[in-house]
């Protein structure tokens, strides 16, 4: 069913835990929104008084302690009753034509049964944030058939949403992912514009921040390119990680041969690896910066690059 033959009515799903102060600045811009709509927030046992600020803004709050992401927004949709689900996180903040933005493009119909946009960067964010920015918003300012977007906004017509059984409840991360993937094998569309914007107020501002949470985003990567019958499409995501952790072993094997075998063929051999682990890092991060016009951060993008590969390597196989 397209959205143009619906009752667009809306409830936006947001998730948190101990997340006060952003859900504080996330529910105010929502409550900015022309035509107000329904407002779910499900709290995951916060003990920092984030239920209670949803509550006294206005938001039907719900107390879901120890589940999963995925489980808390499907949550929130049972206890919804709009034909369009919004998904925002509680550290994001949108401006006043967000929903106008999302309802336009799902209104075109054409199999269209979700829309969003990347995330935005604080407009005073670190250098981690502004960089890694320039690859999250590389493109076309529109995609009429992205693979998938994250859920931190994110619309999705009910209907769509409930024929592919909503987010799935046992991954820690990539459930968006995961949705996208069903949604499409379901004949749906995924739009991606970059005028439905949200500015991500918890992007990681340091580069430990930056490991720590890619790290956290690559958990059930693994499983859920398993449960979808390892398609091809996703295969580079898992390329990029692999690459890093074979070119990795391999330097660090020959670092450690040529210590106890001082050998130039072998120093050699070490430096081609070297090149070879880091090379592919440096290459994206030409290619990125001079699509972006900002050849100025390529040393900064070819770090991020390369840790991003690093830490997906080691979050391959956790649960």
């Amino acid at each position: 069913m397209q959205a143009n033959s619906l009752d667009l009515s809306v409830s936006v799903i947001v998730p948190v835990k101990n997340d006060s102060e952003r859900l504080g600045r996330c529910l105010a811009s929502l409550n900015r929104l022309p035509n107000r709509p329904e407002i779910v927030v499900v709290d995951n046992g916060s003990t920092d008084g984030s239920a209670q600020v949803a509550s006294s803004m206005g938001a039907n709050t719900l107390i879901c302690p120890g589940l999963k992401v995925g489980a808390l927004r499907n949550r929130g949709v049972a206890s919804s009753h709009g034909s369009i689900l919004a998904f925002v996180d509680s550290d994001h903040e949108v401006p006043e034509d967000w929903m106008q933005q999302g309802l336009a493009v799902l209104a075109e119909g054409s199999g269209v049964v979700a829309c969003g946009a990347h995330y935005l960067p604080p407009q005073n964010g670190t250098w981690v944030q502004k960089v890694w920015a320039i690859h999250r918003l590389r493109g076309a300012a529109r995609n009429d058939d992205i693979e998938w977007l994250g859920s931190g906004n994110l619309f999705v017509l009910r209907s769509a949403f409930e024929a592919v059984g909503g987010f799935r409840e046992d991954l820690v991360a990539a459930e968006d992912v995961d949705l996208c993937h069903r949604l499409q094998a379901g004949s749906g569309r995924i739009v991606c514009d970059k005028n439905i914007r949200s500015i991500h107020h918890g992007e990681p501002k340091t580069l430990r921040d930056f490991v720590r949470k890619e790290y956290w985003r690559g958990s059930s990567g693994l499983r859920a390119w398993a449960s979808q019958g390892f398609p091809v499409r996703d295969l580079p995501s898992f390329l990029w990680p692999l690459w890093h952790l074979i070119l990795g072993l391999v330097s660090v094997g020959l670092l450690t041969w040529t210590a106890f075998h001082p050998s130039g063929l072998y120093v050699m051999a070490w430096l081609v690896s070297v090149a070879f682990w880091v090379g592919p890092s440096i290459l994206l991060s030409t290619k990125t910066c001079l699509q972006g016009r900002e050849i100025g951060k390529l040393p900064q993008l070819a770090i991020l690059y390369f840790a991003y590969g690093l830490t997906r390597a080691m979050a391959l196989f956790k649960a």
